[in-house]
């Protein structure tokens, strides 16, 4: 992968590389950092050859940005002589190779491309090995008020209780603080701070980001937590999402309702638990959603349908239901409006003997297959009653 804004420079690279004997190059041209990112996500490339002055990155945060999303491939540093000092930086931080443009020849670039995936080889192996890869769970709300971050909350923790494995969860609401305040865990960030900082994102950024919990998992806030109506990139926060899977073994993404933001994100999700009720507005709008998930490709064994909140008056059977919106429905989760109001109350936001918490660890048992490896999460942290007037 090439990564030059200048057309002039990439048609010289692409020149020279066509010169070369026995050898044949796919060259796959960007101009830019997120550009770049994307490619990376969705081919398979051999080594990166990069400019580091791009417009969206300049400098060595260009080349720890790529380095951080694809640890394992080689990048060798094309820079002007303005910048040799920067591109010598980036060798001691781990560049293959840099090379002058004003110096560069067609023997010196294949040499060093070379060069680069040889010496990468052994390296690369390892840090593969020691990559884990998240599984990503996506919970998205047929509409407004279904109670789908309740369930991503409550699932997320039982599955740090089932799988004893770090457990992100990630919410994109641009509106709501839900998951911070069910989880009792806060920060001054928000998802949208990593996604702003792509050119600059790595461990040490991502850890003053995320918030951790009582619970024993990870808060990537939302953006509503912040300030009311932050817009969401979801192109970039797609990319951190792929930053992060490294370093959890699962991420519950808290898509909210389905808008241009999570559809952009839906494109790094195994799996989608759509959560509806049983009134006929969120059926209907459940209907929707359904038909445009599988216009987007995702396969009927990845998209998992929960009626939330089902009254025991209820007339119509899971099979009425199923005939209803043409879909299999995954769980029925009776209506526990009345003991989860007590609960918080009390401060027992995600209380382990909950009737609801029992049914996510139903629902989580039935997703991996596991059976608890620890104890069973305790109530929340007590907390001062909200009076609402």
């Amino acid at each position: 992968m090439l990564v030059e804004d200048n057309p002039g420079d990439a048609r010289l690279v692409r020149e020279m590389l066509s010169e070369a004997e026995n050898l044949t190059f796919e060259v796959i041209c960007v101009d830019s950092l997120l550009a770049a990112l994307e490619a990376l996500a969705r081919s398979s490339i051999d080594v990166v050859l990069t400019d580091l002055s791009l417009p969206d990155s300049q400098g060595l945060e260009t080349f720890r940005a790529i380095r951080a999303h694809a640890p394992e491939i080689p990048i060798v540093v094309i820079t002007g002589l303005d910048d040799e000092r920067v591109a010598a930086d980036a060798v001691q931080n781990g560049a293959q190779d840099y090379l002058v443009k004003g110096c560069l020849t067609a023997d010196t670039l294949l040499r060093a491309l070379r060069y680069a995936v040889i010496r990468q080889g052994r390296s690369s192996e390892e840090v593969k090995s020691k990559s884990g890869k998240a599984t990503l769970l996506g919970v998205l709300a047929a509409k407004g008020g279904v109670g789908a971050t309740t369930l991503a909350c409550h699932m997320a923790v039982e599955l740090r209780h089932r799988t004893d494995e770090e457990v992100l969860v990630a919410d994109l609401d641009a509106s709501s603080a839900s998951a911070g305040f069910l989880l009792s865990a806060n920060s001054s960030h928000t998802i949208l701070d990593a996604a702003r900082n792509l050119h600059r994102l790595d461990d040490s950024l991502w850890k003053g980001v995320v918030c951790h919990s009582k619970a024993g998992i990870d808060l990537a806030q939302s953006p509503g937590s912040a300030r009311f109506g932050e817009e969401v990139n979801g192109e970039r926060v797609r990319h951190v999402l792929r930053f992060v899977r490294p370093f959890y073994r699962w991420v519950v993404v808290d898509l909210g309702k389905l808008d241009a933001a999570s559809m952009n994100v839906l494109a790094e999700i195994n799996e989608v638990f759509l959560v509806s009720t049983s009134e006929l507005p969120a059926l209907h709008d459940a209907v929707r959603v359904l038909k445009k998930l599988l216009e987007l490709g995702f396969s009927r064994d990845r998209v998992h349908v929960v009626i939330n909140r089902v009254s025991k008056t209820l007339a119509m059977s899971a099979r009425d239901l199923e005939k209803a919106i043409g879909y299999p429905i995954y769980a029925l989760i009776p209506d526990y409006s009345t003991e989860l109001n007590a609960a918080y109350s009390e401060g027992r936001f995600l209380d382990g003997g909950s009737h609801l918490h029992k049914h996510a660890a139903q629902l989580v048992t039935r997703h991996t297959g596991t059976t608890a490896t620890m104890e069973p999460p305790r109530s929340g942290i007590k907390r001062l009653l909200l009076s609402w007037s």
